[in-house]
């Protein structure tokens, strides 16, 4: 027993050891050479795109095409139900943890997106590293085989373990993704937003503030007409001093801050879509997903039997086209594991401010299309107006004879001219209070820019993450499964179905989390649960290990294939 023991403790260290020598490699992608990077910033979303749909949907097809056959089909409900108990109770876990005194978070809106990326593990690129390395060790693969092993080799044993592994790890998936759009995305949706009203709110009163609504193009537009209209009451009631344009550039600002504030409270007070709403919208977005048409696919291609030996078998008709999804599939694990890391790395470095950065300087340029647009049409005006004078003059001179049509010409002359000067007083103050706008709006971005790169996550904030998503729910669930396990619930469940609930409990937060947070331009909250994700990343390399270790001990069975209670 203490020899099994000692090789189950070196097959998951060394198995949690490759996931780490990958990730690594993707953080000196993201850092090194300096300044030009392997894998910039800006490689990332092409990166991960290429990866899913040219390497991860051929790994999900080809495992479950290639393992899953009708037989295999009945016990892997217990993998699909525990994949969405395990996220319910994770969510619990972390909520509860939550309301402690000691682990307690003040920030309600930061609170509600942790919870749920403590909710939802990264079940798919570091299990489909960590299983085929633990079934390389006899001590996993012999156990975990349910053909015969007298007449079986290691090769044989060894892909048995990884293609049911795999197989359990995409169905899990497919639990995952559905209550990921059931709970997970309104819930971080909702909390993105309030935290980015909140950190609006806290911008505008210290001076810096980050968006504009369209609202803003009106008020600009009112300003500049009510100006436009003390113009045209006459020039002795003219204010040209510096402290006046400033103090009214002053007040359309205020203006345009507490238009938006208002649109966005407006915002996160519409009426939030009902139960049935979310659940079909579920339903939808899981199965349109490309994994799941993957998934799909590779069942019923399972299940036929001629049709998956054409594809798997070797020599068969078609095994150039399995063997080539295979290929794919297995590049598929690595690549994915350094997008994770570099995509981490970026995230924290940039605090997700690509797209507030991205944001200001777009109102900076509407600004300034502001003003050109304005440049054109008041020399338009102008000039249209000059050729009215013109023609207007040459009209009376031609209609008219003697002194009096003379005079009258002479007259009109000067006033037009008169106008024309009105008229270019009246453009330029228009264009100053346009460009000060487009400063003013320059000038609070910057503020607010640097008031978000100074939000960091508490050492309370780290220590109820960790807890609750590296330790307590994977506890959580393994005393749940012993429990099972020694009531004989779990008797017909085979004992690799046990592994990989237990490892996939234990694993840190998924970046799809990050993800969705900045694709809605979220960037307040994405960078907190970026910077959450970064140490308890780099701590997992521990637990990962342990609850691996623990998860092999409890689930392989004894030589007589009693459970884990009954040795």
């Amino acid at each position: 027993m203490p020899s099994a023991i000692a090789s189950v403790i070196i097959a998951s260290s060394s198995a949690v050891a490759k996931v780490f020598v990958i990730g690594a490699i993707g953080y000196a992608s993201a850092n090194y050479p300096k300044g030009n990077p392997i894998l910039p910033p800006y490689a990332m979303g092409a990166v991960s795109k290429m990866n899913f749909y040219v390497l991860a949907l051929p790994l999900i097809y080809a495992t479950l095409a290639s393992s899953v056959t009708p037989e295999k089909l009945g016990p892997l409900w217990f993998v699909l139900v525990s994949g969405a108990v395990v996220i319910c109770l994770s969510y619990g876990v972390a909520t509860l943890l939550g309301k402690l005194p000691f682990f307690h978070v003040e920030n309600k809106v930061d609170f509600d997106a942790l919870r749920v990326a403590a909710a939802f593990p990264n079940i798919v690129s570091l299990p489909i590293l960590i299983f085929p390395t633990l079934c390389e060790y006899a001590v996993v693969h012999d156990a975990f085989y349910e053909g015969d092993p007298d007449t079986s080799t290691e090769v044989e044993k060894y892909r048995s373990c990884v293609d049911q592994s795999n197989a359990m790890i995409f169905v899990y998936f497919f639990a995952w993704n559905f209550l990921y759009w059931i709970l997970g995305y309104p819930i971080l949706v909702s909390a993105g937003r309030k935290r980015q009203v909140h950190s609006e709110t806290s911008a505008s009163s210290s001076g810096g503030h980050l968006s504009v609504p369209v609202c803003t193009v009106q008020t600009v537009e009112t300003a500049i007409g009510t100006e436009s209209n003390n113009d045209d009451e006459g020039d002795n009631k003219q204010q040209s001093s510096d402290e006046v344009e400033d103090a009214q550039a002053e007040k359309n600002s205020e203006n345009i801050i507490s238009c938006q504030i208002e649109s966005q409270h407006d915002a996160t007070l519409e009426s939030e879509p009902s139960i049935l709403q979310v659940i079909l919208n579920a339903f939808k977005q899981t199965l349109t997903s490309p994994g799941f048409l993957a998934m799909v696919l590779g069942f019923i291609t399972g299940c036929i039997p001629p049709l998956r030996d054409a594809l798997f078998q070797p020599g068969s008709a078609l095994r150039f086209l399995g063997s080539a999804l295979e290929s794919l599939g297995q590049a598929g694990t690595s690549v994915g594991t350094l997008v994770v890391a570099a995509s981490l790395v970026h995230q924290v470095n940039d605090d997700g401010l690509d797209e507030v950065q991205n944001l200001g300087a777009n109102h900076e340029n509407v600004a300034m299309h502001d003003v050109e647009s304005e440049n054109a049409r008041d020399l338009h005006v102008n000039d249209d107006e000059g050729r009215i004078a013109i023609a207007s003059g040459i009209y009376s001179s031609a209609t008219r004879s003697g002194r009096n049509g003379l005079e009258e010409s002479s007259q009109s002359a000067p006033y037009a001219a008169q106008h024309n000067l009105e008229d270019r007083r009246s453009s330029m103050r228009r264009r100053s209070s346009v460009s000060q706008f487009g400063s003013m709006v320059k000038r609070r971005s910057s503020i607010a820019l640097a008031a978000i790169r100074k939000r960091k996550p508490t050492i309370r904030m780290h220590a109820w993450f960790i807890f609750s998503r590296l330790i307590v729910a994977p506890a959580v669930i393994c005393l749940i499964i012993v429990g099972m396990d020694c009531g004989g619930i779990l008797s017909d469940i085979p004992p690799l179905a046990k592994m990989v609930i237990i490892v996939n409990a234990g694993l840190p937060g998924a970046q799809l989390i990050v993800i969705t947070l900045k694709s809605k331009g979220l960037s307040g909250s994405a960078s907190i649960v970026a910077q959450v994700y970064l140490p308890s990343y780099l701590l997992s390399m521990v637990t990962i290990a342990a609850w691996t270790s623990v998860g092999l001990i409890v689930s392989i069975p004894g030589e007589d294939g009693s459970s884990f209670c009954n040795r």
